[in-house]
């Protein structure tokens, strides 16, 4: 049987309790706020071109407004869809800094040439009122997407409020959790995280319009933005250390830009492979804590319903009036490779359980 201890001991030893407690939570916030930093001054990351096709990234590199006049860019995705790494290269490439919707960065009143969002999703906020003219679309099979997006939020010890997230900046890309814990959240978000792909999608493709209206959004209508993305970048393709259509697509993008300057377009290459190889800019340490990437698994009959939702979208913006849309034109050749992708893990899932592994 347990000791029960006398009340009157709890009364007298209950202000030193407190006050313990209340040293630990200083300590942790502290040792909190000190990971935050290291990882922000590590993320910090712009380019100087040496000549020729060579390049250095400076993480110290301090912060560069954009010029009044400047033309400035939206990148907008479903969470966990590679923001982290697209903005590391556009700062590369434009040698501005990026800042984020929820300005944890403290970037937003800088005057930034680019802000990251996941805005319309429910993880994103519009912050950024008039600054931003134009949009990039940044896409990412639901597949992998998904996963990411739970692995972010278990960074964050889910939180719910700016300041608990906050808190735990200094924790994301550096885990993923265990199979298990993944399993059970996929399992009680996945209709719901599905249909907010396709959400997501559909919004900025329309230019704004959100589920179920026949009009663009108030924020797209009256904030001085054309929310019609001016590209889509297939994240699945643009990662990687060579450079590919998808980089191309996105300079292409950024060096048509009214008043933005791009580094020497013979080191864009260059700083592409400095990005990609200096994994503290993007995937941290997820890739050497927790769990594999390929160990978070849909069931055969989950993967069934992503691509049927990855179809009826294909189904839709190859259609008229969007198949002279050279945006929708991208936006299928990319579904059509997720639909290929997912079809194939479907199978080898079907056998997985088969064999009831």
């Amino acid at each position: 049987m347990p000791k029960i201890i006398p009340l009157r001991l709890l009364k007298k030893h209950s202000k030193t309790m407190y006050a313990a407690l209340a040293v630990l939570y200083i300590i942790n916030v502290n040792m909190n706020f000190a990971r935050r930093a290291e990882v922000s001054k590590s993320h910090r990351g712009l380019a100087h071109y040496l000549g020729g096709t060579n390049c250095s990234i400076d993480p110290l590199a301090d912060i560069v407004s954009a010029s009044p006049n400047a033309t400035k860019t939206l990148l907008a995705s479903y969470p966990g869809s590679g923001k982290r790494f697209s903005w590391e290269v556009i700062d590369g490439l434009t040698n501005h800094i990026t800042a984020d919707d929820w300005n944890f960065s403290g970037k937003l009143d800088a005057s930034p040439l680019t802000v990251k969002t996941s805005w319309p999703h429910d993880q994103g906020v519009w912050s950024w009122d008039k600054q931003m003219d134009q949009v990039i679309l940044l896409i990412r099979n639901p597949r992998w997407a998904i996963p990411s997006f739970h692995a972010l939020r278990h960074e964050l010890n889910y939180a719910s409020t700016w300041e608990s997230s906050f808190l735990r900046i200094g924790f994301v890309y550096t885990d993923r959790p265990a199979v298990n814990i993944w399993q059970e959240w996929r399992d009680a978000n996945f209709e719901i995280e599905i249909d907010k792909w396709v959400e997501y999608i559909d919004f900025w493709m329309q230019g704004g319009i959100p589920k179920g209206e026949t009009e663009a959004h108030d924020r797209c209508k009256f904030s001085e933005i054309d929310c019609n993305p001016k590209t889509i970048i297939n994240f699945d393709v643009f990662y990687k250390d060579d450079p590919s259509l998808a980089f191309f697509k996105l300079a292409e993008v950024l060096d048509t830009t009214a008043n933005v300057e791009l580094i020497a377009a013979a080191a864009r290459v260059c700083v592409l492979d400095h990005v990609y190889d200096k994994k503290e800019l993007h995937n941290a340490q997820r890739d050497v804590n927790g769990s594999r990437r390929k160990d978070f698994r849909f069931t055969s009959a989950q993967l069934a319903a992503i691509n049927t939702k990855v179809t009826e979208l294909r189904v839709k913006y190859e259609a008229a009036p969007w198949d002279e849309d050279v945006v929708a034109i991208d936006l299928v050749l990319s579904l059509n490779n997720f639909i290929a992708e997912i079809a194939a893990e479907k199978t080898f899932e079907e056998m997985m359980e088969l064999y009831g592994l």
